[in-house]
């Protein structure tokens, strides 16, 4: 089942970086990991499922330069190059991160 591998996705597509204010939007994170799906041959999450199974790994949103982010996180191994090469299809039709219920984000 797909949601079996999203702790897989988030250990090898990311890592988090303490000092810093930056981090991933979530139309970058999902095609982030749309990217990894295409990679891994594995069927991906609907949209709320993903946004789903974010709140359940308890990441903290903040805003960095007017934008919401997932505060810390960095892209890093193949998925992350096939991300950026490709231009995989962004998260759109949710509106996070409204979507998502961020209750820790700082305005």
């Amino acid at each position: 089942m797909a949601t079996d591998n999203f702790a897989r996705f988030l250990q090898e597509c990311l890592i988090v970086e303490e000092d810093t204010e930056e981090g991933l939007d979530l139309d970058t994170l999902y095609g982030l990991y749309i990217s990894w799906c295409r990679l891994e041959d594995l069927e991906r999450l609907p949209e709320r499922t993903f946004g789903s199974m974010l709140r359940t790994h308890h990441l903290h949103w903040g805003r960095y330069e007017g934008n919401w982010v997932l505060v810390g996180l960095r892209m890093v191994g193949p998925a992350a190059r096939d991300y950026v090469l490709s231009g995989s299809a962004p998260m759109r039709s949710i509106g996070a991160p409204e979507f998502l219920e961020v209750p820790n984000a700082v305005a």
